[in-house]
């Protein structure tokens, strides 16, 4: 069994990869049994320009940027060292699936699991609780001396190890019940207060639905129980099989009164230009489902198309001096 953990930077650019930095890993014969060997590589970052916050706060970031190793190398250096295992395990279950995002990007063939065991989720059910437990925490509640930095993967790699002593296999095959359907807890998040019929709000003509789904008086709102001005900051629509959407689907808060659901209708008009008319509705199951059902499908995120004034000259702003 081969005992992974990753270390990775997602930077802050339109690149959507997860960045490898660090792989770490050890080989036991069984999940609590001693260590057999240890892997260990530092890449040098190649891909993101920029670390973000997580990445900035490795202890180990420095050893990374000096490092001569590419990635490419480094998961040729590992898939050797795996040899002909192919069970893995690690803490959480995201980390083949990042290494083989890597791979992708690089060109390289993907790490083929028989099987991943993960230890966090094992470790939730030994203690008998359904939140996540950081690899600190477990370390911690089981007494495992202090004695690694937590954060660089060969460290965790070894601390997850050690903790599968604590794991059963009844711990190891136990998966949670499946969390109900998004749309019921759509619904569900919705205020069920009743309010007075809302007037509909024309927005346009304009050039493009995006504009449209901009436009400031799309996104301000007013809380239609105490009338506080609210605003969108995202439609959610279904994705059609041809064409643009026409039915989108956004949510404002109010702090006091709660979450009510706002849909945009768009439609081209014969000269090629967009209009879309805003409503406020009462939730029926119906819109509830719809609302649901463009929860898994788009999303346009709105910006702010509003142009700035452009600043007057600094003798107009203060005056020349000359009377």
């Amino acid at each position: 069994m081969i005992v992974l953990d990753l270390e990775w930077n997602r930077g802050y650019d339109k690149k959507p990869l997860n960045e490898i930095l660090q792989i770490g890993a050890v080989r036991v014969e069984r999940p609590g049994g001693p260590i057999v060997d240890v892997f260990n590589a530092c890449i040098r970052p190649t891909v993101h320009k920029k670390f973000d916050l997580g990445a900035r706060k490795l202890p180990d970031l420095s050893m990374f940027k000096n490092s001569r190793t590419r990635f490419p190398a480094a998961a040729e250096a590992f898939r050797a060292w795996c040899g002909e295992d192919r069970v893995f395990a690690g803490w959480g279950g995201g980390d083949v699936e990042a290494l083989n995002e890597n791979c992708k990007y690089w060109g390289l063939p993907p790490f083929e699991a028989e099987r991943f065991f993960d230890f966090q989720l094992a470790f939730a059910h030994a203690v008998g609780t359904g939140q996540q437990i950081a690899l600190w925490r477990a370390a911690e509640y089981c007494g495992l001396p202090d004695v690694f930095d937590y954060h660089s993967a060969v460290n965790d790699a070894m601390y997850t190890a050690v903790l599968g002593g604590w794991l059963t296999q009844e711990d190891l095959d136990w998966r949670p019940e499946p969390a109900p359907p998004r749309r019921h807890r759509a619904a569900l998040r919705l205020s069920k207060l009743s309010f007075p019929r809302q007037d509909r709000q024309k927005v346009g003509p304009v050039p493009t639905p995006e504009e449209a789904l901009d436009a400031r008086s799309s996104r301000t709102l007013a809380c239609p129980v105490c009338g506080r001005r609210l605003g969108v900051a995202r439609w959610h629509f279904v994705v059609p099989k041809a064409g643009v959407p026409q039915q989108f689907y956004g949510v404002f808060t109010c702090p006091e009164h709660g979450r009510f659901l706002c849909r945009m209708t768009l439609t081209r008009r014969r000269d090629g230009q967009w209009q879309g008319r805003r409503s406020v509705p009462s939730i029926t199951p119906g819109l509830a489902q719809e609302y649901a059902a463009a929860l898994d499908g788009g999303v346009h995120v709105c910006k702010s198309r509003g142009h700035r004034r452009k600043r007057r000259p600094a003798c107009l702003e203060r005056g020349t001096g000359e009377g």
